[in-house]
């Protein structure tokens, strides 16, 4: 693990989004936790991604996507961050597929 990442990992535990809703942040707290996020999402990609790895990536690509929502950027930008937090869910084995939900509704209601 890089110091980069040990101190990104550091700044946003001690940042205010850790504790107030995103709307509640000022918008120079919103730019700090934005710039803390994009730099860990930089930092964890690499060629050794496990799906684990692939779940936490998304948790902060989902942050980005709200934080961007709430600070009035661009949709195309939101809609981005978004796209990419449920890609990387997919990779992490999460299947978000209309085929998997009508396959677990279908077992849920032959075992009732």
């Amino acid at each position: 693990m890089s110091s980069d990442f040990k101190e990104n990992i550091i700044r946003l535990m001690q940042h205010p989004i850790m504790h107030k809703p995103i709307s509640e942040l000022t918008s120079s707290e919103q730019s700090q936790a934005y710039e803390i996020l994009d730099n860990l999402v930089e930092a964890s990609m690499d060629d050794s991604c496990t799906q684990v790895d692939y779940v936490q990536i998304s948790r902060l690509r989902y942050a980005l996507g709200e934080l961007t929502y709430v600070m009035c950027d661009n949709p195309e930008r939101i809609i981005k961050y978004f796209l990419s937090s449920l890609h990387s869910l997919e990779k992490g084995g999460i299947d978000l597929s209309l085929n998997k939900w009508a396959e677990l509704v279908s077992l849920r209601q032959s075992s009732e």
